[in-house]
C-alpha cells in the first residue's frame, strides 16, 4: 500500500493512473463512483482531495477529467503495460536465476493485475507431467508460503528452481513431474533454502 493513504484510496489512484496510461486521460469523478460502486460523485470527490492533499494529484481546472499526475506517478503511467519478465528458471538441476529484465509481457486480462506478479521462463523438461514445459512461461504470484503440494519457485543455495513441493515431516520434497528425475529435499530452517513464490498459471507460445 502506498504510503498514507487507505486501501480505497489506493485503489482510486491505481484506478486513476491506469486511466491516464491506457485512455490517456483520468476517468471522471462519475467514472470513478461507477467503479467503485459510491453513492454520488462528490464522494468520488472526497477521495480525490485526499489524494491531492497529499500530493498524489492536482487539479488543473473545473471540467470533469481536469486532473494532473504527480510526476513521480506519470512515469508509471508511460511506462508499457504489463508485467516484467524477469530471466530464467530452470525447472531441472537449480542453477541461478539471473533477474535481467527483458521486457513486459501483458497478461493483465488472464490473471488479472496484482502486486508481486511477475513471469519467469523455464529451462528444462523436469516439470511436464505438470504441463509444465521448456521454454514455457510460468505465472509466478510472489509469496514465502504455499500449501504442500502446489507448485511454486523455490531457491536453493542461491539457486531457483520450479517444482511441486511438499512439506513432509520437516523438510521440504522438491519432487519433479518426470518420473525419469529425483526429488531434491531440503530440511526446515535450512538458510539456503526459501519460497519464492506461487505457480498460478503457464503461457505458451507455439
Amino acid at each position: 500500500m502506498a504510503k498514507g493513504l487507505t486501501k480505497r484510496q489506493e485503489e482510486i489512484l491505481d484506478f486513476i493512473v491506469g486511466g491516464v496510461r491506457d485512455e490517456g486521460f483520468p476517468p471522471t469523478l462519475k467514472e470513478i463512483a461507477e467503479r467503485f460502486g459510491l453513492a454520488s460523485a462528490n464522494a468520488a470527490r472526497d477521495h480525490v482531495l485526499a489524494l491531492e492533499r497529499k500530493g498524489f494529484l492536482k487539479r488543473t481546472g473545473v471540467k470533469s477529467r481536469a486532473l494532473s499526475l504527480a510526476p513521480s506517478l506519470r512515469a508509471v503511467a508511460a511506462a508499457p503495460r504489463g508485467w516484467p519478465l524477469l530471466g530464467v528458471v530452470p525447472a531441472g538441476t537449480p542453477v541461478l536465476a539471473e533477474e535481467n529484465f527483458e521486457g513486459y509481457v501483458d497478461l493483465n486480462e488472464m490473471f488479472g493485475r496484482g502486486d508481486g506478479t511477475f513471469l519467469l521462463k523455464v529451462r528444462g523438461e523436469s516439470m511436464i507431467g505438470a504441463g509444465i514445459n521448456d521454454g514455457d512461461l510460468v505465472v509466478v504470484r510472489h509469496q514465502e508460503r504455499i500449501d504442500s503440494g502446489e507448485i511454486g519457485v523455490a531457491v536453493v543455495a542461491g539457486e531457483a528452481t520450479v517444482k511441486r513441493l511438499f512439506h513432509e515431516q520437516g523438510s521440504w520434497r522438491l519432487q519433479p513431474e518426470n518420473p525419469a528425475l529425483d526429488p531434491i529435499r531440503v530440511w526446515d530452517g535450512d538458510p539456503e533454502f526459501r519460497i519464492a513464490g506461487k505457480v498460478i498459471g503457464v503461457v505458451r507460445r507455439f
